[in-house]
């Protein structure tokens, strides 16, 4: 199946990560309350590059492509609730990571019969996406370590931050699916989530 888009998923995504952008930078400015004025423009440049890459490879990369793989066809869609959750919670510092989300839809055969998505394959499409934040995480601290950067710092911590939220298992989230088809895979990768985050905060 080849890797589509509609103008619709296209104009969602675009929202979705406009959204998500200002969320963690107005979170990483200490909130709405405490706003360092001098540092959010910085945060916010640096929120879109971080955000833009890991959003987007989580929904479109992660869950998106696996999905259609398997050829099942997914489409974006936002969550205008948690986009305004969203927006909410970065006035007091935390980032509510749940814009949107990729909606599968159950393929069907020849005789117009659902074909069932098994709990492992549903639990590898959910995985997919913070799988892929850890990915970028890891690639933008192996930048860190070659030249110091505030910027590869954030973008880590964005993208360690989007997979440790989205692994929570709690539904919608992508965590509850993974807890679902095998607690043993998603306690040890939530685990190794933990671990990133904990290494990063001595950076």
């Amino acid at each position: 199946m080849k890797f589509v888009f509609t103008l619709i998923e296209i104009k969602e995504i675009v929202i979705s990560t406009i959204v998500l952008s200002v969320a963690f930078a107005l979170a990483f400015s200490d909130g709405i309350f405490n706003l360092n004025i001098l540092k959010l423009p910085m945060l916010v440049i640096f929120s879109f590059i971080a955000v833009g890459i890991g959003f987007l490879a989580h929904e479109l990369i992660g869950h998106k492509l696996v999905s259609q793989h398997y050829e099942i066809h997914a489409e974006y869609r936002l969550w205008k609730t948690g986009l305004a959750i969203a927006i909410a919670f970065s006035m007091f510092g935390v980032v509510f990571a749940a814009p949107g989300a990729v909606m599968i839809y159950q393929g069907t055969d020849l005789w117009g019969n659902t074909l069932p998505l098994s709990k492992k394959r549903y639990g590898i499409i959910s995985i997919a996406g913070p799988v892929t934040n850890i990915i970028i995480a890891t690639v933008f601290l192996a930048a860190n370590s070659f030249y110091a950067s505030a910027l590869f710092t954030f973008a880590a911590q964005v993208n360690i931050w989007l997979a440790i939220f989205n692994m929570l298992p709690v539904p919608p989230l992508d965590g509850s699916k993974v807890f679902a088809w095998d607690k043993r895979i998603w306690l040890g990768f939530f685990a190794v989530c933990i671990a990133m985050f904990a290494a990063l905060i001595y950076l």
